[in-house]
């Protein structure tokens, strides 16, 4: 890149000392690269004047059968201008996000060279400068001002004040590099200049000006405008949904004289990028979002698109329910011979688990308790028990069958209270359950995922395990299992009694397993 604005210098004799190329996009379909060049303030003009000239310098050095054309961007600081930009790339980093205000910035002047001090907490500033968080923030500033910035993050201790610090138990990382962002290609201007800003998730959509989404234009409509008094001319705005991978978007365009023959080209179908304003819109009493739209890019989406999802760290601590040492309360028998434990269970851990619910409907029932055991090398060594709040009444079949009533559920934590502490007991486990493969599983995975936790632990069910070594059975619920395994079961369709009875099956399966 360098090496182009030196041969760009030399074939036009203009002074590039203070620009550089932040973006390069070849247009497959028009056999055209667009360079585009950023610029201080003071040079756009003359820039703007040769940039007929830069492109075919740039075209002539670069050799090739497309036509090159340089676009100039302006670089413009402006104290609120930078803290604004800089807030919004760093919307990607939520726990800087939350740390970091319009009034964390600080500038100091030496000479040419300014300095931006953003000023966070002791603990997130550590976050920041301990990975590559800081390199990324460095290279958004060198890629959107030509001005010599350098960003220092402070860390301070904060008096008097709540330091807002997610601990560990709310803390989210994305499954890859690169936040919540849609990469699109082949960005061309339709409405506006084109649109480079990353594009968000719809499903994160928000209140505010400056928003860029892309997706499929769909059930586009033109509708005429009420004349007010006095007016002579006919106007009309465009009505659309913008849908992406993650959601959609109710949209709506006002257009120019300029723009109006070209909006009613858009049509439903095309691929967009599009920069505009997400705002409360209310509607016969029901509120909803609605993006007013500005600037539209055509585009290509990308294929075989994957979420980037926000996922929950485990914690590093139990917060509202702790394991307990397993107690086994058989009695123990001097003349019981003690089974050698089998191969497959050597070196592993496995979490034995059970759930109550109010129903079988894992869109609409809730959990009421959750039961697991901790197996290591073969030996159970931790419980994990909970009643927990549904915040509903329990039906009174659920009650008949379980025990468990809405008097006993009163004062028990949340699922949104235990299901960190279950996610950490959970942790680098084999899950192993009775019929969990069918039930528990999707059941569990329906409660976790709507906050950020995601069960992805190997999945074993001991009614599968059985139907293949002992085919001849028949019958594979948990009562017949455990007669037939000669297991008790002290306390049938409770959580925890269920699980310890899972368990001990599940031990002497293993032994049939390699």
């Amino acid at each position: 890149m360098n090496e182009l604005i030196n041969k760009l210098k030399e074939r036009t004799n203009l002074s590039l000392d203070n620009v550089r190329i932040v973006e390069a996009t070849v247009y497959v379909r028009h056999n055209q690269i667009e360079i585009v060049l950023l610029c201080p303030e003071n040079e756009e003009k003359a820039l703007l004047d040769e940039a007929n000239a830069l492109s075919k310098a740039a075209t002539e050095i670069l050799k090739t059968s497309f036509k090159v054309r340089i676009k100039i961007k302006k670089s413009y600081f402006e104290e609120a201008y930078f803290s604004y930009t800089l807030l919004g790339f760093l919307k990607k980093f939520p726990l800087i996000h939350h740390n970091v205000k319009s009034e964390s910035f600080d500038f100091e002047y030496e000479g040419d060279l300014i300095k931006a001090l953003i000023k966070v907490p002791s603990t997130v500033a550590d976050y920041i400068t301990g990975g590559n968080i800081m390199s990324e923030i460095k290279a958004f500033v060198h890629n959107n001002f030509c001005e010599k910035i350098e960003v220092e993050i402070v860390g301070v201790p904060l008096e008097n004040e709540e330091i807002v610090v997610e601990d560990e138990a709310n803390k989210y990382v994305y499954d890859f590099e690169g936040g919540r962002h849609i990469k699109v290609s082949n960005v061309e201007a339709f409405i506006g200049d084109p649109i480079y800003e990353p594009p968000g998730y719809i499903a994160d959509i928000r209140l505010g000006d400056g928003q860029v989404f892309t997706g499929v234009v769909k059930d586009f409509v033109e509708y005429k405008r009420n004349m007010k008094e006095g007016e002579t001319e006919q106007k009309y705005f465009f009505k659309f949904r913008l849908e992406d991978f993650t959601g959609s978007v109710e949209c709506i365009y006002f257009p120019t004289k300029k723009s109006l023959d070209k909006i009613r080209l858009l049509g439903s179908g095309k691929a967009i990028v599009a920069f505009g304003t997400v705002e409360n819109n209310t509607f016969r009493g029901v509120k909803s979002l609605v993006y007013k739209i500005r600037y539209i890019s055509l585009c290509t989406l990308p294929e075989n698109f994957v979420i980037n999802r926000a996922r929950m760290v485990v914690p590093s601590e139990y917060k509202t329910v702790k394991p307990e040492p397993y107690v086994e309360y058989e009695q123990d028998n001097v003349f019981k011979v003690k089974e050698p434990v089998p191969e497959f269970l050597i070196g592993k851990e496995f979490v034995v688990y059970d759930l109550e619910t109010t129903g079988l409907d894992r869109s609409k029932d809730r959990i009421i308790e959750i039961g697991a055991v901790r197996i290591k090398d073969g030996v159970m060594t931790e419980t994990f028990s909970s009643l927990i709040n549904p915040e509903c009444l329990i039906p009174q079949k659920t009650t008949a069958l379980t025990g468990i009533t809405d008097a006993a559920v009163k004062g028990a934590p949340t699922i949104a209270e235990v299901m960190p502490d279950f996610y950490k007991f959970c942790d680098g486990a084999i899950m192993v359950g009775q019929n969990s493969i069918q039930f528990d599983w999707p059941f569990l995975r329906e409660k976790a995922e709507p906050m950020k936790i995601y069960f992805e632990n190997e999945q074993l069910d001991i009614m599968l395990l059985a139907k293949q070594f002992y085919p001849e059975l028949g019958k594979y619920n948990l009562d017949f299992l455990s007669k037939q395994f000669g297991v008790v079961n002290e306390e049938a369709h409770r959580a925890i009694s269920d699980t310890v009875t899972t368990a001990k099956i599940f031990i002497k399966l293993a032994a049939n397993m390699t």
